[in-house]
């Protein structure tokens, strides 16, 4: 808010002297009004303090940013037990906090108010409520909504606050979902400062990028995020549809949250988090759910930033080319190698079917293409690996492989990356075998 002590701004050429009078005349009449406003809710409160209790009062007094009565309360009130617990903290905060009442709420913190309550409401920790009303078409208010970026970095600030906490709350169907704050306020298209407390959020040192949410594929959330739910991947032992936070945000369309998301190093984002969930499939469906719809095209040239960034964060997750390379999902490879050839085939846009004609072997050679290309780590030491290399894994270390076949110059470099892959694709075979077994 501009104050009307604040400097005028500088005129030019093309200014008239109305536009730099008008702001400060307009800035001084909105804080007059505020404070008239103020003054007749404070009226109001010590009416109230008359004829109802001081919790009550405490409520309304935090509703209307009463400083001056919430002292005075909580004062009393410790006076008279010892301390300020009965009083109702809690509640008074995530009032504090739901009608933007800042310095209220950091008094009310300061007088030992949990924040949790006033970042994630009350039901966090009672049986949850409803996402959507009993026709699962409309969603149901939350707390969380009316959040404004100066109360969530208030609340961030405090020592006390836990922001991964879980939010309860009931799908259609019976069923429950479980959120983090980050991951609720995603999820809600409508809040318009989605954006902002989410990258707030995600940066805190207590919070983990890396967690999912589980569904139903016929819920009410599914259908509200626009994707299509019955393209999401059925995980065989799960009845659930996995989505990591990364995920989240594409289907609920928060670009800008998603290119933090990928840009940001300190994050440690990994795509291929939680692992054996589905969510490594999941992330490229929407993805490509969201490419053939045309979504991304009001991004213009960022779109290019998030794709750089989403393959690389892809080609440098060891998680994520693990469970691809031995994944039995062949749409799941085709996918992936659908997402590394857009931008470079000129007469039509790419998708899976340009690799439907490949064989999973023949799939995992091209992604090991992909992965020896693109990434930054070093190929896996197979001397490590291994406890005893096969005599052809020996031969290709000695150079015999090359030497033999170019006349005494090393292979070729293609040579090279289809060996790695053939002998990635042993290792894999190995550990499973191991696992089977009940080794390692």
């Amino acid at each position: 808010m501009i104050h009307s002590s604040s400097p005028a701004p500088i005129q030019t050429g093309n200014q008239s002297p109305n536009a730099t009078d008008a702001p400060p005349y307009r800035a001084t009449r909105r804080t007059s009004r505020q404070k008239l406003t103020l003054r007749c809710h404070q009226a109001i409160n010590l009416i109230s303090l008359k004829f109802k209790s001081r919790e009550s009062t405490l409520l309304r007094a935090a509703t209307t940013g009463d400083v001056p009565l919430i002292r005075r309360l909580v004062r009393q009130h410790t006076l008279a037990n010892g301390n300020s617990v009965g009083i109702g903290l809690e509640d008074a905060a995530a009032k504090a906090a739901a009608n933007g009442k800042a310095e209220a709420l950091e008094l009310l913190l300061e007088f030992g108010a949990y924040p949790n309550y006033a970042l994630a409401g009350k039901n966090f920790l009672i049986p949850p409520r409803r996402m959507f009303d009993a026709r699962g078409r409309r969603r149901q208010y939350h707390v969380t909504e009316k959040l404004t970026p100066e109360i969530v970095s208030i609340l961030l600030n405090n020592i006390f606050i836990r922001p991964e906490v879980t939010i309860r709350l009931g799908d259609t169907g019976g069923h429950y979902l479980r959120f983090t704050p980050k991951e609720l306020i995603n999820s809600n298209p409508g809040n318009i400062n989605r954006e902002v407390i989410c990258k707030m959020l995600a940066s805190h040192n207590r919070v983990d990028v890396n967690t999912e949410i589980s569904f139903y594929q016929t819920g009410a959330f599914a259908l509200s995020s626009k994707v299509d739910n019955q393209s999401f991947y059925p995980h065989p032992q799960s009845p659930y549809i996995h989505v990591n936070f990364i995920g989240q945000t594409l289907m609920f369309d928060n670009f800008g949250l998603t290119e933090h998301l990928l840009t940001d190093q300190t994050l440690n984002l990994d795509p291929g988090l939680p692992i054996g969930t589905g969510a490594a499939e999941n992330l490229l469906i929407i993805f490509m759910d969201k490419y053939y719809k045309g979504c991304f095209r009001k991004l213009n040239q960022r779109f290019d930033i998030l794709l750089n960034a989403l393959r690389d964060k892809i080609a440098n997750s060891g998680t994520f080319r693990n469970q691809l390379l031995a994944s039995e999902n062949e749409l799941f490879k085709q996918q992936f190698l659908t997402l590394f050839a857009i931008g470079h085939q000129d007469r039509h846009d790419p998708s899976p079917a340009d690799f439907q004609h490949l064989n999973c072997d023949q799939l995992n050679n091209k992604i090991m293409d992909i992965f020896m290309t693109t990434s930054y780590e070093a190929p896996p030491d197979y001397h490590c690996l291994y406890p005893s290399p096969p005599p052809s894994y020996d031969s290709v270390i000695a150079g015999d492989f090359g030497h033999s076949r170019n006349g005494g110059h090393p292979p070729p470099p293609a040579q090279i990356r289809t060996c790695t892959a053939s002998a990635y694709g042993s290792y894999l075979e190995y550990l499973t075998s191991n696992r089977c077994s009940g080794h390692g």
